[in-house]
């Protein structure tokens, strides 16, 4: 048998009765740049009874040489091609023999001790689902922290990060695997289908997996956001309060089209922001009310504009004096008496921000991240059916 801290390999797994075995799949296309530490992340763990499978859908990289030198510590490979990435990790989730199954996609890594933290919830609380928080981090190694959302956040979006799920076998048994009619949103898919079954979710909060940006998701974004959107509504006849999730699931997809013309730098958002600004704002003036990632992206879509930034409000009083993007950071208090226009750069604490303006002055004169998205999705969505028209003709 294995020391202490060796992980369980092979036959040894198959007949161990001291603990839960946790199956664990890994699919790869061409990841010969990232393979290695998705792997590792894995081999590294403490908890021994690991199946490792690992489903390649037949690279043209250097991906399966890499996979070779760790096949000792894999269970199950198999190099073919397949078509697509759900389909991959179906085939993964027939072979899996654990009782409860994580997904690890070869790009993405878990955290040390990740799986024992899982076995060790699932053994005191005996949930269907377990998921926990999860880190963005890039090229750049610039990291955020990707914290779940309120579990009922699932009907208008995807609250909780895949790579940190584990399910009961059990559960993919009775309730499907991923639904291939969906390329990109099928995990959505599953973890909505799932909840809206009323299975039991466990949330570990701690930090789980390590999340790669720049995945499929962000790569091919009007699609996930349209499929999405489809499948928030394909379950919401489920929900008790469907009268406050459905308004939620139009706003969630509004706000992610509005993402991605951010990351694009429409010519759309300047025009849509021209149509709202000139009718509120006096002397072509705004302040940005949101010191964060939102409020960055304005300074950067502004600056095409002849509107000028007079600076940035917060009310986290450590960033008071601070500059971001060239704009000093006040105060609230500040606001009193501007005449110009506020921007309110923060979408999850709008509605409390929009109160506060209320409060320091009635006469200041406030658009939100939400309206400007309105109306510039509007606009997009009016140029698309022109453009599709143009294509029938």
């Amino acid at each position: 048998m294995p020391s202490k801290g060796e992980r369980i390999i092979g036959e040894y797994k198959m007949i161990s009765e001291q603990s839960v075995k946790v199956s664990i799949i890994t699919v790869v296309f061409n990841g010969g740049n990232t393979i290695e530490q998705t792997i590792n992340s894995v081999r590294t763990q403490n908890y021994e009874n690991i199946e490792y499978i690992i489903i390649d859908g037949d690279s043209t990289d250097n991906t399966r040489e890499i996979i070779q030198r760790y096949r000792n510590d894999i269970d199950i490979f198999i190099s073919e091609k397949d078509e697509g990435l759900y389909y991959a990790m179906n085939k993964g989730l027939i072979l899996a023999s654990g009782e409860i199954i994580g997904i690890i996609n070869s790009d993405d890594l878990y955290a040390e001790e990740a799986v024992s933290k899982i076995v060790e919830y699932y053994n005191k609380n005996n949930p269907d689902v377990i998921f926990g928080d999860a880190i963005w981090f890039d090229h750049s190694e610039k990291t955020s922290l990707y914290t779940c959302l309120d579990i009922e956040e699932l009907w208008c979006r995807m609250a909780i990060p895949h790579p940190t799920v584990f399910i009961k076998k059990e559960i993919y048994k009775e309730y499907g695997l991923f639904n291939t009619s969906y390329k990109i949103a099928a995990d959505y898919d599953l973890i909505l289908r799932l909840y809206s079954e009323g299975i039991r979710f466990g949330y570990i909060n701690e930090t789980l997996a390590y999340f790669r940006r720049g995945g499929m998701s962000a790569q091919k974004q009007d699609q996930c956001i349209r499929e999405a959107m489809e499948i928030s509504l394909s379950y919401i006849h489920k929900c008790k309060k469907k009268k406050k999730w459905l308004p939620k699931i139009y706003e969630q997809y509004i706000i992610g089209k509005f993402v991605q013309l951010m990351e694009e730098k429409s010519e759309i958002l300047l025009q849509s922001l021209r149509q709202i600004l000139f009718k509120t704002a006096k002397e072509n003036h705004v302040v940005i009310f949101g010191a964060g990632i939102y409020g960055e992206r304005c300074v950067e879509i502004l600056a095409e504009t002849d509107i000028e930034i007079d600076f940035f409000v917060d009310n986290d009083s450590l960033k008071w004096g601070k500059d971001l993007a060239g704009k000093v950071i006040k105060a609230p208090d500040e606001l009193y008496g501007y005449k110009g226009c506020i921007l309110v750069a923060a979408l999850k604490y709008e509605k409390d921000i929009r109160q506060q303006l209320d409060g320091i002055d009635t006469q200041l004169k406030s658009i939100s991240l939400l309206d400007w998205a309105k109306n510039a999705v509007y606009i997009w969505e009016k140029c698309f059916l022109i453009q599709q028209r143009g294509k029938n003709e």
